[in-house]
């Protein structure tokens, strides 16, 4: 997939055939609040941080200001990659992996602390098998938050811990709330919690 990186946006451009087509938006900076508010609580413990996706590394920016042990980044499309590379040169705490998770997540040895899955094209599920295969990486505590919980999620039916941030005007653009709980879950004796 072609895409296009901007300083406040990543799109894939419309089909030029397709009239009514508009540039497919993959991430945009207008999120900030909300992608700083998942860093914030998957790193807040600090240890060793697993990220999904890099986009334009707004949250990658906020967990590193927790200085993580370890930070791994798995990101699947090249060009988006290579900027985490980049942004990555000064920071000796942080391994970018270009790949898929479902066929990277086998391969990382690590043990995580905090976990955010911000690949949000995927199906639900994607999600719940994310959420069962990533548990034998993570350490007893560690939190969980995915972009995209979808209703038929079972994990997400018993969720009990989140975050409600009030909405600026820049994401409202987003979302037709004033706010937004972000779910998150803590790994408690082997169970998502």
């Amino acid at each position: 997939m072609s895409v296009v990186i901007e300083n406040d946006r990543i799109y894939i451009p419309r089909d030029p055939e397709c009239h009514r087509c508009g540039d497919t938006i993959i991430m945009h900076r207008d999120v900030t609040l909300y992608e700083n508010e998942c860093a914030d609580l998957v790193a807040k413990n600090g240890g060793n941080i697993l990220e999904i996706g890099f986009g334009l590394g707004i949250s990658a920016d906020k967990i590193q200001t927790y200085n993580p042990n370890k930070h791994v980044i798995v990101e699947i499309n090249e060009d988006i990659y290579k900027k985490a590379l980049e942004w990555a040169e000064d920071k000796n705490n942080v391994e970018v992996i270009l790949g898929d998770w479902k066929t990277t997540i086998d391969n990382i040895t690590d043990k995580f602390d905090g976990v955010y899955n911000d690949a949000d094209n995927d199906s639900n599920e994607d999600l719940i098998l994310f959420s069962s295969k990533i548990k034998d990486n993570c350490n007893n505590g560690c939190v969980l938050i995915q972009t995209t919980w979808g209703v038929k999620n079972p994990l997400y039916k018993k969720r009990k811990s989140y975050s409600t941030i009030t909405l600026d005007d820049n994401i409202k653009n987003w979302y037709d709330e004033d706010t937004l709980d972000i779910i998150y879950f803590t790994l408690t004796n082997n169970n998502w919690v």
